[in-house]
């Protein structure tokens, strides 16, 4: 008897651990997390529930802080800084969704709205006018320029961006921001 039971107490133990070969692992994507947490912050700034969105966009930028499709992240808290008034909390995310997604345009006019909102503007315009290693600064230039007043100068310059650089995907977005200008 006392064998029978020491048998059946090996045999249960060894199907006990065998069944642990046969299990899936399914390995967690930090992505798709990111993702889920980015739209559960949009639901909170939807409702207004600033805190809350606050820390799902940056779970979602924890997860995946350097990736191109992590910028609209970056975009999206620094929305909800602006919305409690915390534009320079804002600032350095609009800066990094720039840096992440640069072929993004409404990242830059999102950046650029924001240095109006900060009062520097004119130093930015400066800093940017004295970089000359991307054709995209052009981008941002023209912007300030609109955001300083000087829209026919912000046009110009954007109009040249888009002679010079016709084939890149941003272009689209530039013109069609140079005929919304025009339109009003």
């Amino acid at each position: 008897m006392m064998f029978i039971n020491k048998l059946i107490c090996l045999i249960l133990t060894g199907l006990f651990f065998s069944l642990s070969c046969f299990a899936e692992v399914t390995p967690i994507k930090a992505e798709n997390n990111a993702y889920r947490h980015n739209n559960k912050g949009l639901l909170y700034l939807e409702d207004k529930y600033y805190y809350g969105a606050i820390k799902e966009f940056q779970i979602a930028i924890d997860l995946c802080p350097d990736k191109q499709a992590s910028a609209v992240f970056y975009v999206n808290l620094g929305k909800t800084y602006e919305a409690i008034g915390y534009n320079n909390l804002a600032r350095p995310c609009f800066e990094k969704a720039v840096s992440l997604d640069p072929l993004c345009f409404e990242y830059y006019v999102k950046m650029a709205e924001n240095y109006k909102k900060l009062g520097i503007v004119n130093e930015q315009l400066e800093l940017y006018k004295s970089k000359v290693n991307s054709p995209l600064n052009n981008i941002v230039i023209g912007l300030l320029y609109v955001q300083k007043g000087h829209v026919t100068t912000g046009i110009t310059v954007l109009d040249d961006f888009c002679d010079k650089e016709p084939n890149l995907i941003i272009t689209a977005g530039v013109k069609n921001y140079i005929k919304h200008l025009t339109e009003l």
